[in-house]
């Protein structure tokens, strides 16, 4: 697996310590941040982190109000959309990554099955622990 700088390293422990708890994604959040670094990419994984945080939200929503509840299509057809373009944001980071970090990512996350959306929706919501994370200030390493 590719070694994660250790700034890198550092914050993933600070994000888990911020969020109160342990993320089942951080190897992979820190090869986002690390690939976003050394290709040049960061505004594609700050933008990542905000479609997280909007995807984690309007999970929460949906699952709250149901599909009969009022403004649930709108809100679902906006979290598909969201969804496509995190995904796309993703594999855009991932591309130019090491053999190793690409089959991580394609085994766990890019299936189009049940599971892997699941794990890919795990990921956004640990991803938006990182829009936090900027929203409250603090710089990214």
């Amino acid at each position: 697996m590719t070694a994660m700088r250790p700034e890198t390293r550092k914050f993933a422990a600070e994000l888990e310590r911020y969020a109160n708890r342990k993320f089942l994604f951080r190897e992979e959040i820190g090869i986002l941040l690390d690939e976003a670094r050394s290709a040049g990419k960061m505004q594609v994984f700050e933008d990542m982190a905000f479609f997280a945080k909007f995807l984690s939200k309007s999970y929460d929503l949906m699952k709250r109000i149901g599909p009969d509840g009022e403004g649930y299509d709108k809100l679902s057809g906006e979290f598909s959309s969201a969804m496509e373009k995190s995904s796309t944001l993703l594999k855009t980071l991932v591309k130019d990554a090491p053999d190793e970090s690409k089959q991580l990512f394609a085994g766990r996350l890019f299936q189009m099955d049940q599971e892997s959306l699941s794990a890919l929706m795990s990921l956004m919501k640990e991803l938006a622990w990182v829009k936090n994370w900027m929203v409250d200030g603090k710089e990214l390493p």
